[in-house]
């Protein structure tokens, strides 16, 4: 009987913390490579070396080993060639992409207003596979028409 534990008294209430980006109820990508191509900032393979999620006010950060390049709007900041370069992309949810260290990934994503390469909630990643490789050199070979 005696195995209670005390509650706490009550305290102020916090105020839950702003995002930058709330994460959706559900995980869920949508279209596939070819439909998220040239709706994407950048698009790379790469392998994760660290997923790091942070404290929930703030977004967290995944670093990756790239395998190449496929498309990028703007520099990267990666070295001529890039392949096996790090590079640092922020997660803005807490909860997804849901990345494994590790694993590689066919990862498309956008470009923030500092110029940091961001993975959204609604990025495209996928575990990549080398069959991809020759589908996403065509797809980075043709010209993407404007924004729909």
């Amino acid at each position: 009987r005696g195995g209670s534990k005390a509650k706490a008294p009550p305290g102020p209430k916090a105020e839950p913390p702003a995002t930058a980006a709330p994460c959706p109820q559900r995980c869920r990508r949508a279209g596939t490579l070819q439909s998220n191509f040239c709706s994407s900032d950048f698009v790379l393979t790469g392998t994760v070396k660290s997923v790091s999620r942070g404290p929930p006010q703030e977004p967290g950060w995944a670093v990756l080993s790239v395998l190449g390049v496929f498309k990028a709007a703007a520099p990267l900041g990666l070295p001529q060639p890039a392949k096996g370069s790090s590079l640092r992309l922020q997660l803005p949810c807490r909860l997804c992409p849901s990345l494994k260290k590790g694993s590689s990934y066919v990862l498309m994503g956008r470009l923030g207003a500092d110029g940091a390469a961001l993975l959204p909630p609604d990025a495209f990643v996928v575990p990549y596979r080398p069959q991809q490789q020759q589908l996403l050199g065509n797809l980075s070979k043709r010209p993407c028409r404007g924004s729909p």
